[in-house]
């Protein structure tokens, strides 16, 4: 364990252009209550707190992200000036670009501890021991603004068609959600499609290593296109059956743009 929180942290920090590359940490604790109503529904509650102390350079909000299995805290933009706001900035000051990465800004930074509260609830049927499908909602809010989101979503395992136990799984999912935040004061509502591959690997007892990959896809004035790629690495430990550790590290790349971000989590969960 400690081990692997040493590499997470060494791939964060050993990237030659930090500035071109934002690094988020967060460390969040939530609690998830599942409800069996027969013996392939059930209704899922689930509590979550997320914490992630941020530098902040101008006042400008942090990155507007949002991830399909619960919060992260990778910035989803720079905090960069649009072209025309140079003559905002204090004589003498040179912002931090992409295309600029090795100049240094004279603007104060501070550190800010932002908080998030994700409030969901989710109905699951199991259609086969290999074939799974749920649909739920979802109330964000991040300390200033609140997100609703509504989701539906498909989960294929294959390796389940066989009963045998096994310490190797995969997962093939195809999310759908529907997201209205606040921008500008108008309530904006977006249409996104996330296909995902997940490989679970039970390395040793209670403990899961687990690695996805996920597309995310959206429309934007009447055309999708994917726009981001999306990798999640996480360790989990399970304490006693209801207790999850989760050490987590998140890689995005902007396809529409050539922007790269990293984010590390730590998490507790406690499931009843």
């Amino acid at each position: 364990m400690k081990n692997f929180f040493f590499l997470v942290i060494l791939c964060c920090l050993l990237k030659s252009n930090v500035s071109a590359q934002p690094i988020g940490i967060s460390i969040s604790a939530g609690i998830r209550k599942t409800f069996q109503l027969t013996k392939k529904s059930s209704i899922d509650l689930r509590q979550q707190f997320q914490v992630n102390p941020e530098i902040k350079k101008y006042n400008n909000k942090y990155g507007d992200f949002f991830n399909e299995d619960g919060f992260w805290p990778v910035p989803d933009r720079y905090e960069e000036l649009e072209d025309g706001d140079d003559d905002d900035l204090p004589q003498g000051a040179n912002p931090v670009t992409p295309n600029n990465p090795g100049e240094l800004s004279d603007l104060p930074y501070r550190i800010k501890f932002e908080w998030r509260s994700n409030s969901a609830v989710q109905y699951t049927y199991r259609f086969a021991p290999w074939f799974r499908g749920n649909t739920g909602y979802s109330l964000l809010y991040d300390g200033e603004e609140f997100r609703h989101t509504f989701r539906a979503e498909l989960d294929y395992r294959p390796l389940k068609h066989s009963k045998t136990k096994r310490k190797f799984d995969l997962g093939a999912r195809a999310l759908y959600q529907y997201i209205g935040a606040p921008d500008d004061g108008v309530y904006e509502w977006q249409s996104l499609v996330v296909p995902r591959i997940d490989a679970d690997w039970n390395f040793k007892k209670n403990h899961i290593l687990q690695l996805s990959n996920a597309l995310n896809g959206a429309w934007d004035e009447g055309k999708f296109e994917f726009d981001r790629w999306r990798a999640n690495l996480n360790l989990i430990y399970v304490y006693k059956k209801s207790n999850r550790f989760t050490l987590s590290y998140q890689f995005q790349q902007r396809l529409d743009k050539p922007r790269q971000s990293h984010g590390c989590s730590l998490g507790y969960e406690i499931r009843f």
